[in-house]
């Protein structure tokens, strides 16, 4: 998209509605994800909150200039938010040892983004856990998350509920705006399998 180029309602009178909507549910995506409201995006886009709202609902074209400021407010490009007709090879391969990125988020907890593609809807990660850690969110945030232990033992602890101790082959599902936490109490690595979504900022 070049920078004089404009999602227009009388350019694209078929491809519009669908684009519209496409954008819009993007766009809310990313921005829940990233824990923020209307008015923290508003003001990092130098936009009103109002257009942002209706932008969201698939009610408005967007420029060029105005949807890069919107995308760099994720570190992302403009080019993320568009369709892009080669999706219609809805069949994505990761090989083993090509998976995008590792991120340790402390010590002896690492996340491995199977797809890093913050435009779907579901986001795998496989986590590890070494022996005595834990990884916790305190406040939440939105969405809704699956767990599946590949490895070792874990304990999931989901808001003011019992701790469940889960294994090999066992799985979980919550509400991930509740705060959770996982832990190995074990001697073992532990390994699992999330899915969230949507997707987060990781």
């Amino acid at each position: 998209m070049t920078p004089s180029t404009r999602v227009n309602n009388k350019e694209l009178p078929e491809r519009l509605h669908p684009e519209r909507l496409y954008l819009g549910e993007r766009l809310r995506a990313l921005r829940q994800a990233r824990g923020m409201t209307l008015q923290d995006l508003a003001d990092a886009a130098h936009c009103s909150r109002s257009f942002l709202s209706m932008l969201e609902r698939g009610q408005t074209d967007v420029s060029a200039t105005l949807l890069q400021r919107v995308a760099a407010a994720f570190h992302l490009s403009a080019a993320d938010f568009l369709p892009d007709d080669r999706r219609a090879d809805s069949l994505k391969i990761v090989r083993h040892g090509e998976a995008p990125r590792t991120v340790e988020l402390s010590h002896g907890i690492q996340v491995q983004i199977l797809f890093n593609n913050l435009l779907q809807k579901i986001q795998p990660v496989l986590l590890t856990l070494e022996p005595a850690t834990e990884h916790r969110n305190d406040t939440g945030h939105a969405g809704e998350e699956f767990v599946y232990v590949l490895e070792g033992e874990l304990q999931l602890t989901v808001n003011e509920a019992p701790t469940r101790t889960l294994r090999s082959g066992d799985s979980a599902y919550y509400p991930s705006a509740l705060p959770h936490r996982l832990s190995n109490p074990g001697k073992d690595t532990a390994r699992i399998l999330t899915i969230s979504t949507p997707p987060r900022l990781v």
